[in-house]
Order: structure tokens, then sequence, then C-alpha cells
């Protein structure tokens, strides 16, 4: 039965780049904006329009010296059928960028495609809206329901990590029945941020590790002397690791623990969403990561 489960979801996943291949494919000679909440599916973006041709051009929130660079690239012959040009972000881009871009994103070469990509379609300009098709890429809700259903470990926790990163529920799709408690342990924790982004696998331990503090904080098993002494030990095997980058994949996570807790405190939301949107500028981080700390414990505290 499970096999049966895992091949129908496989068969979801392989449907949902098809609908996104298919709407490319006859709007050729088009601009279109692919839009959805999930920046991890419009990834997924990239290799749709490498099936549809070998000549294509990908920028991400593309300068204005981009913008030119694509439609020279555009208004030449192609020696593969279709040309494409892909704009990640590109409503993070310069007025002027857009304006340069208005000409072609209306009446854009027979033989072309332009692929806007976006989680933020309305801050696009209305003289960008206006220009493209829209085509919402999303996962429909039967595919988590599903999934959920075959979570081995802490499903309603799991579920929302999937349904932030589709790189994770194509993950979890695979071993959902697999998955296995963790501890948090500091130095196995931190290991797990290595590399400049966590890969699938990475982002569930690390949550379900951050999930396990959680209701240690919750069961006082951290005294102020012991809590100090986690933060100590963090920091010390943290100057391996770049800081500031670690600290925003944590906040990310810690979101996810919280509102899986039912924590309501917005200036708690506030303070993450403040992290993630500056990105830590002009932020200390050694005293950024306490604060993170300190939230998370008095969350759970409470």
């Amino acid at each position: 039965m499970w096999l049966a489960h895992k091949h129908l979801q496989v068969s979801a996943v392989k449907e949902i780049l098809e609908r996104l291949k298919s709407f490319l494919q006859i709007n050729v000679g088009s601009s279109v904006c692919v839009r959805s909440r999930e920046q991890s599916l419009l990834k997924r973006v990239r290799n749709v329009v490498a099936e549809l041709t070998k000549e294509y051009l990908i920028f991400t929130e593309p300068s204005i010296d981009e913008v030119r660079q694509a439609e020279e690239f555009l208004y030449t012959a192609s020696n593969d059928g279709v040309k494409a040009v892909v704009f990640e972000k590109f409503e993070r881009s310069s007025i002027e960028a857009m304006n340069a871009f208005l000409k072609t994103l209306e009446e854009p070469p027979s033989h072309s495609l332009v692929v806007l990509t976006s989680v933020k379609f309305r801050e696009l300009p209305q003289t960008i809206r206006s220009r493209v098709k829209v085509f919402d890429f999303f996962v429909p809700v039967s595919f988590y329901e599903d999934l959920k259903g075959r979570i081995s470990l802490e499903p309603e926790l799991l579920l929302r990590l999937c349904k932030a990163d589709f790189d994770v529920a194509e993950y979890v799709n695979e071993v959902s029945g697999e998955i296995e408690a963790v501890h948090f342990e500091p130095s196995s924790f931190l290991s797990l941020f290595k590399g400049e982004e966590l890969r699938p696998y990475e982002k569930v331990q690390a949550l379900l590790a951050l999930n396990d503090l959680f209701t240690r904080f919750k069961n006082g098993e951290f005294n102020d002397k012991r809590f100090v002494e986690l933060y100590t030990t963090m920091v010390e095997q943290a100057k391996k690791l770049e800081l500031n980058r670690v600290i925003l994949q944590i906040s990310w996570l810690c979101e996810i623990v919280l509102e899986h807790r039912g924590v309501n405190d917005l200036s708690v939301y506030r303070w993450f969403d403040s992290i993630l949107r500056n990105r830590l500028l002009n932020f200390n981080s050694q005293l950024t990561f306490a604060n993170l700390l300190i939230k998370f414990r008095r969350c759970a505290r409470r």
C-alpha cells in the first residue's frame, strides 16, 4: 500500500511540472509570469525551460545591463527553434531595468519565450503585470493531505516545512515512513549548517532538533546556568561557520516551530521577520544569536 501511495505522489509531482511545461510550450512568442508562494518551487522553472530549449539565459534580479543583454540574445536567430530568457525575482530589479524591457516584454520575437518568476507578483508594476500571461504554480492540497497521512513522526510540524519548501516535500515523500526522532545536541546540530545552503535532509534534521530543544526548554531542563553554557558552546563551535548565514537559516526554522507550537506573540514574529528581511545588515551576529536563543527559550517557558 505504501508503495502505491508513493507512486501516486511521484506522479503528482510530474503532473505539476508537466502542466508548467505545456503552458510554456503554447506561449512561445509571448511573455509569461510564473508566480508561486514557494521559492523552492519556482527554482524548477529553470529545469522546465531547459527541457524546452538549449538556448536560454537566466538572470536573478536583472540589472539594466543584463536586460539589454537579454534583448540582444532574444533578437538573434535561434539554432534550436526557441530562445528563452528567465528573469527571477524581477520585482526586485530597478524601475529603469523594468522600463527598458517593456517593449520586448509586450512584443517578444516570435521564436522566443520570456519567463518572469515571482513570489510577490503584486509588487511588480502594473505596466509589467499587464504585459504577461500568468501561470499559478502550486502544489495541489491533495498532495499534502496524502503526504501528511504517511509521515511517521511529527506530521503537523514536518508538513509546515514541506509547504514552505517543495524540495523538502519531495524528500519527505521519499522517506516519510523512515524519519526518526532527533535529540538536540549542539555540535551535531551545527554540523548541519556547514554548506552554503541546507539540503532537504538537513532542514528536516535541524527542524526536529529545534523542536526537541523547544520541548526541553518548556520542561525546564535548562536553568540559567545551563542556558549560558549552551549559548557559549554553540558560539564557540560556530566559529568555523558563517554565523550570519546560520542565524538566517535557524530563524526561519524557529518560526516554523513557534507557529507549530501555537505561539501567538506578534513581537517575536516581528523580530524574526526583521532578521530575515534585513539579512543581518548592521547586526552584531553574536548578540543576535544570543537574542535568538533567549526569545526561543522565553516562548517555550510561557
